[in-house]
């Protein structure tokens, strides 16, 4: 994919990407269908549907004909006749970062996020799924250099046994080695890892063969899929992005899921059916062999650890002892009421709290009786009466929330918009649910 920049060439090449790629995607992941999906590609004066049969141009008032908008920044979901489409606005300048930093073409990244979008929503279906326990996500804060440093070690251990098939064994053992010792240290970690190194890690591997095939790979070519992952150890230049949980889980599963292709085939339904992770599933029955860390990787793990920390503390401390003050009310608006994807900083736990923090949140919820608006905003989200909720302590100063006559204003800080709320008394506290 060369790069270019304006609409038309760039749908054209998500296009030849999704062409390639969809009709095959079940043999990337069985039971995976996308050869019926589509992606609208919108740059705020005009937007092509892409399907993989060919692009179309859509109007402005086909678009209000089927209620749909493009999002503000990011992606939506929605869907077209029927049939799963996602919405991205290709002017978000996030998009173009993240070329630049992974060295892909716009193109490239547009295609691969509304793939990793549309095979997410495919998980749905799987057992794993609904087995699960709702666990938290995020990593813990604050944040430690330790577990942060064994799932790196293990990564580069991976990348080396999958790009060095020479070094295969050696590799694989002392991957085994550090992921044996973060499942030792840090057993509360792994039960709440599970969900994202299941999901995401499956959605790393879908991504990574999706890619290879949009580059000339044949499904069945290993070696051609080996060529076109480029896959690199993590080394003294590690991405903020790299060392969360959600962050390792898509890295370690899409290259566990690569070495598992060469070696075990049967995994893909032991992981849509069960608990087990891509990476358990491949060190399973590998004796774990001690390696010194990388003091290198380690230093610039904490160099970034150190300034994220430095960086939340003002936002989640507030955040957190506003909750723990009972006298204060949770404003709980519904997840679903948001309008387009939201852009979150990262996801995190504190022992303090049953939900997770969500920091520097960025989005608007649109309600019946009003709106929110979010902006770098520190809230938490989780789930109340089996229904997802963004949840907002009104004792919170950095988001300066206030109650009326049933209705909460925020303004003047990180949320901004008015709304009606309906107030009930549950586990000890005053809620004031969204209306």
């Amino acid at each position: 994919m060369p790069a270019v920049t304006a609409l038309k060439p760039v749908a054209a090449q998500v296009q030849d990407a999704a062409a390639r790629v969809w009709p095959e995607s079940s043999k990337i992941w069985p039971g995976t269908v996308l050869k019926d999906r589509r992606v609208i590609l919108g740059d705020g004066t005009r937007a092509r549907m892409v399907t993989v049969d060919g692009v179309t141009d859509l109007s402005p008032a086909e678009l209000r004909k089927r209620k749909i908008d493009i999002p503000r920044g990011g992606s939506s979901y929605a869907l077209w006749d029927g049939h799963p489409v996602v919405i991205l606005n290709v002017a978000d300048p996030s998009y173009r970062t993240d070329s630049a930093t992974s060295g892909m073409p716009l193109a490239a990244t547009l295609f691969a996020a509304a793939t990793d979008e549309l095979f997410h929503a495919t998980q749905q279906k799987w057992r794993a799924w609904k087995k699960g326990g709702g666990e938290l996500r995020g990593t813990d804060f604050p944040l430690a250099v330790t577990p942060r440093l064994y799932r790196a070690m293990a990564y580069n251990d991976l990348v080396a046994a999958y790009t060095t098939p020479q070094q295969r064994s050696r590799r694989l053992a002392g991957a085994a080695y550090w992921w044996s010792r973060w499942q030792k240290e840090f057993p509360d970690e792994v039960k709440r890892a599970s969900v994202s190194d299941i999901g995401d890690g499956a959605a790393g591997y879908f991504g990574a063969v999706a890619m290879a095939m949009a580059m000339g790979a044949k499904r069945g070519d290993l070696a051609a899929i080996r060529k076109y992952t480029q896959l690199k150890p993590l080394d003294g230049t590690v991405d903020p992005g790299q060392v969360t949980l959600d962050g390792e889980s898509t890295a370690l599963g899409g290259v566990a899921g690569l070495l598992l292709d060469e070696t075990r085939k049967d995994w893909k339904r032991q992981v849509t059916q069960g608990r087990r992770t891509p990476v358990d599933l491949l060190l399973t029955g590998v004796t774990p062999v001690a390696e010194p860390a990388s003091d290198t990787l380690r230093q610039a793990i904490q160099n970034i650890l150190s300034k994220l920390n430095t960086d939340l503390i003002p936002q989640v401390n507030p955040l957190v002892a506003a909750y723990r003050d009972t006298s204060h009310a949770l404003v709980l608006v519904p997840m679903n009421t948001a309008e387009g994807d939201l852009d979150a900083g990262g996801y995190y736990v504190s022992r303090e709290v049953p939900y997770e923090i969500l920091a520097r949140l960025n989005g608007t919820f649109r309600l019946p009786s009003g709106t929110l608006q979010a902006k770098d905003a520190s809230v938490f989200v989780g789930t109340v009466g089996g229904r997802a909720y963004l949840i907002i302590p009104l004792g919170d100063a950095g988001t300066k929330g206030r109650e009326s006559s049933n209705r909460v204003e925020f303004g003047g800080g990180t949320l901004t918009g008015s709304f009606q709320v309906s107030p009930r008394h549950a586990d000890g506290r005053e809620q004031l649910v969204a209306r």
